[in-house]
């Protein structure tokens, strides 16, 4: 158990040191001579680099008065997260532009950590051009903090040979997903992600909008001990009971849901879109008998997927400069033809609608096109400046709830009461 951490630890120490003070590169004056602003993008890994190069190359040829230079960072989301937690906090002003993930915004900027770019971002033109989710991420209080990058949203998959139709209510899935199990034994009913991380509170937030609740109450306070919460909830662990999913699920995360459904063993799956292409591979036992559509409700209305997805943010502790130079570069990154290019060649969801309806994208990548209204439907997990410092107090709980191990009720009002103690704290 030790080894893994501590490696994790020496790899974030790595990243960090860079970034101590005694440790800068003196990039101001290294520039003088040049006479270019110099500019660093820390970014995590997209794949095939040849795109990305020619966006950032593109970005060079428009600027040349910007000296760009980018540093990767490793593809663990808690890691990254980790790096910048220590060296935003430490005032790191070696790097300009980072990736943030949804989550992190508010965190980063009720610290002071990433910059008020409304100037160049207006709140108002965000919500003309982008989807709305990603907006309501983005800025708070009036003010723009970071750029929608990319966007992802928990949609659900359902094999189109084993059920009559995409079921719209939670009823009809178990109905459906009984019927196919009558037929074939060997079947599992529906698989999502019930292990005790940041997944298991994507699937139960779902669950709670589809019942008709909301996390947020006007104020702002994250409200759990609510019926509809209790219902959401409750329906979650009745899957696992009555055998609709199987026990497993509360182990399984993206991938051990995706290889189940994958292999042709089960009816349902809640997942992420990039699911998709694994199932459309040549070797894949479900090619062409897979259809995705939206979550489903109590009610029957399109259901909401959880937000996923990165943003685009500027150091706050870099010069005016340097933060003008950086706001070009995510301009750039987020323009309508930068979403064509990711789409095409990284398979990321556009943020502006508008480009779903791209001809490139009709043509080249009709199953990103098809989102459009998923990803118009997605909601982003509560927008709190502690919702990482929440994050786990929910997953315990939520996973004492499906597990068996307390009733959905007494699980809710244990994690409203530690909630409001953590919160409380801050007000």
């Amino acid at each position: 158990m030790r080894r893994p951490l501590i490696s994790v630890l020496v790899l974030v120490l790595g990243l960090v040191l860079g970034t101590l003070p005694g440790c800068r590169r003196k990039k101001e004056e290294a520039s003088v001579a040049g006479g270019k602003t110099p500019l660093v993008f820390k970014y995590q890994p997209l794949g095939d680099p040849v795109a990305f190069r020619e966006l950032l190359a593109d970005f060079e040829r428009k600027n040349p008065d910007v000296a760009l230079s980018t540093e990767a960072l490793p593809n663990s989301s808690d890691v990254a997260h980790q790096f910048f937690l220590t060296s935003l906090e430490g005032g790191a002003d070696d790097f300009d532009v980072l990736v943030v993930d949804v989550v992190w915004v508010p965190e980063f900027a009720k610290a002071g950590w990433i910059a008020d770019i409304s100037k160049a971002f207006p709140p108002e033109v965000l919500r003309r051009d982008f989807l709305s989710g990603p907006v309501e991420a983005v800025v708070m209080d009036g003010k723009t903090y970071a750029v929608p990058w990319y966007v992802d949203v928990g949609v659900l998959f359902y094999r189109e040979d084993l059920v009559p139709r995409a079921p719209r209510t939670y009823a009809e899935l178990e109905q459906f997903a009984r019927e196919a199990k009558a037929k074939d034994p060997r079947l599992q009913g529906y698989v999502w992600q019930g292990r005790q991380y940041e997944g298991l509170n994507c699937n139960v937030f779902e669950a709670i909008w589809g019942h008709g609740g909301q996390v947020l109450d006007e104020k702002g306070r994250l409200e759990l001990d609510t019926e509809q919460a209790r219902a959401g909830l409750e329906y979650l662990r009745r899957l696992i009971a009555s055998g609709i999913s199987p026990p497993g699920v509360t182990s399984a995360a993206e991938e051990e849901a995706r290889r189940v459904f994958q292999s042709g063993q089960a009816v349902f799956m809640r997942n992420w879109p990039y699911a998709w292409e694994e199932a459309q591979k040549p070797d894949s036992p479900i090619r062409g008998k897979v259809g995705i559509t939206t979550l489903p409700t109590v009610s029957g209305e399109p259901g909401w997927g959880t937000l996923g997805g990165w943003q685009l943010a500027v150091n706050a502790h870099v010069s005016p400069k340097r933060k003008d130079a950086a706001e070009r570069l995510i301009a750039h990154l987020t323009s309508p033809e930068a979403n064509v290019v990711m789409a095409l060649s990284y398979g990321r969801n556009p943020p502006r609608p508008p480009v779903y309806k791209d001809p490139r994208l009709v043509e080249r990548v009709p199953f990103i096109a098809s989102l459009l209204g998923m990803v118009e439907n997605a909601r982003p997990r509560p927008v709190t400046p502690y919702y990482n410092l929440l994050s786990d107090v929910l997953q315990s709980e939520f996973s004492a709830a499906i597990t068996g191990i307390r009733p959905p009720e007494k699980a809710l009002k244990q994690a409203q009461r530690q909630v409001d103690h953590l919160t409380g704290q801050f007000e």
